[in-house]
């Protein structure tokens, strides 16, 4: 009867009340990502009712699907490429001007150049014993086969800053599948919004602001996941999936808590391979890969306070249960770091079965003995973001008023919007940033006049720009005196370098060969 409320269940396994005989906003949505994502339907093929010379007349193959491609797309598109240039322009002028922590971006920048060369990724700066040691291989500290995708990038041009520029666009690319998440559920203008919403997200901005790391892919896989999987389109939810289990070697954790959600929508049978395949290649991962390239499945245990392995922590949470709660708000910093998580998003995504996603990779890190995983520097928040906006979604979606749902989506652009001064991006509205330096130049320059494939002592922050010329070694990682240094404290960093040598190798001399505006490199000199 029209005008009569009655209940339906919604795309997304929500309950809504609409009018009878209306259709929902959910499947309206769902019938347009369908036209947009598959084109070939019956509908594109001119099956509905339509004259055969109409039919005849429509495109076909790759024309059809551009002909069928809504402008909206177009538009969230623009949007995104308009993120993109601000992130990777952000990104360029600190890269320019060197100021950057360094050790994690010279990792990764030896690791994908390794990967274009068609090499193991060993790196120098984590591990040098000898003139001869090629590094330490980076699957044994993490497990991040995807970055291969990134190889080609190096075949265009022989910089760091390629990384950089990827994760730009990966990380503002993860708009598109959150928009398509929320037209579906909310409909149009609240879809831009919300992808405003995720392009502000302070985490992106704090992992912009530390160099480059294998979390650049999380976002987007993650959305595309969930997305896809909404849509109940398994295999390219699986497809994600796999890729996202590439990423990181605690990736599994994600892919079952989706499991998780996704058996909570009564598709139980989807759900439980998506929960077993998580669990059971982040097992073959620590356990088994790992372990068999060199590493350790303990590598990544900072949990000594509850126990030395994973057997004696659990014994110990059960025989002091309080430690569930009190290791997860004390000291307070973690608290103040979830507030500021929910915050942009009102706190909606808690109403959402998809914060599920969120707790297991919170709780690892919060159980941890290691302060850097508990604030909001760093990469470490920026796996969350796409969880915690399609939560926030998903929980509005379950509000009866559009304009309730449409209130949320302004109110939480204006907050996020209010609070970009405090974060990274804000630095593009001032002269800092802008300002000009000679300092990676005058090093790339010196680096240039030492023989290629020599052994380099040089600060953290210089790895990056060693260019695959000179193998980069750290303070701290070397057992040995390599043959050159990089200074531009030529006593101090000899100095250095003799206290964290062991003992009977902690007597290197070096002496001055070139210098320029305050960079020196130098020589060691034999005994």
């Amino acid at each position: 009867m029209a005008g009569v409320d009655v209940g339906e269940t919604a795309a997304g396994g929500d309950t809504i009340g609409r009018q009878a005989g209306a259709p929902s906003a959910e499947q309206v949505g769902e019938r347009h990502v369908k036209d947009v994502l598959e084109p070939d339907s019956e509908a594109a093929a001119g099956s509905e009712g339509g004259s055969e010379d109409a039919a005849a007349a429509r495109p076909s193959g790759l024309r059809a699907r551009i002909a069928g491609l809504d402008r909206h797309w177009l538009g969230i598109g623009a949007m995104a490429a308009l993120a993109a240039l601000c992130y990777g322009l952000y990104s360029y002028l600190r890269f320019r001007q060197g100021s950057y922590f360094g050790w994690d971006l010279g990792i990764f920048d030896q690791t994908v150049r390794a990967y274009a060369h068609f090499h193991l990724p060993y790196v120098t700066t984590m591990r040098h014993t000898s003139p001869t040691d090629p590094g330490k291989l980076e699957w044994t500290d993490h497990f991040s086969p995807i970055l291969m995708l990134l190889a080609p990038l190096y075949w265009v041009s022989n910089s760091a800053f390629n990384l950089l520029f990827a994760q730009a666009v990966l990380f503002a690319a993860a708009a598109l599948p959150i928009w398509a998440f929320t037209r579906r559920r909310l409909g149009l203008g609240p879809a831009y919004l919300v992808a405003a919403v995720y392009l502000l997200y302070w985490p992106l901005q704090s992992a912009l602001a530390f160099d480059f790391h294998e979390a650049a892919f999380a976002p987007l896989l993650i959305a595309l996941m969930v997305e896809r999987a909404d849509a109940r389109r398994w295999r390219q939810a699986a497809i994600a999936a796999g890729l996202l289990l590439l990423v990181k070697e605690d990736m599994g954790l994600v892919v079952a808590m989706t499991g998780g959600w996704i058996m909570t929508r009564g598709d139980r049978r989807v759900g439980a391979y998506f929960t077993a395949a998580g669990v059971a290649v982040m097992g073959l991962i620590i356990e088994v890969i790992m372990p068999l390239e060199g590493g350790s499945s303990m590598r990544n245990w900072q949990y000594g306070q509850i126990g030395a392995t994973p057997g004696k922590a659990a014994i110990h949470l059960i025989e002091h249960p309080t430690m569930f709660v009190t290791e997860l708000i004390d000291p307070h910093i973690k608290v103040t770091t979830v507030l500021w998580l929910l915050l942009p998003v009102l706190f909606l995504c808690l109403r959402s079965w998809l914060v599920l996603l969120a707790l297991p990779l919170l709780a690892e890190r919060y159980f941890a003995n290691d302060p850097f995983y508990w604030v909001r520097d760093y990469h470490y928040n920026s796996f969350l973001t796409a969880i915690l906006v399609l939560a926030a979604v998903d929980g509005v979606s379950k509000f009866r008023w559009p304009k309730l749902r449409l209130g949320w989506a302004v109110a939480a652009l204006i907050v996020s919007v209010a609070l970009l001064p405090k974060f990274p991006l804000w630095q593009l509205t001032g002269n800092q940033l802008w300002s000009t330096s000679d300092t990676v130049h005058t090093q790339e320059q010196l680096l240039s006049e030492i023989p290629a494939g020599s052994d380099v002592l040089i600060p953290w922050t210089s790895d990056p720009y060693a260019g695959g010329q000179v193998h980069p070694i750290n303070v701290g990682y070397t057992t040995v005196a390599p043959e050159w240094m990089l200074t531009a404290d030529l006593t101090g960093d000899v100095k250095a370098l003799n206290l964290a040598l062991p003992a009977g190798q902690n007597h290197a001399r070096y002496v001055a060969v070139a210098s320029d505006k305050g960079w020196t490199i130098a020589k060691l000199v034999q005994p």
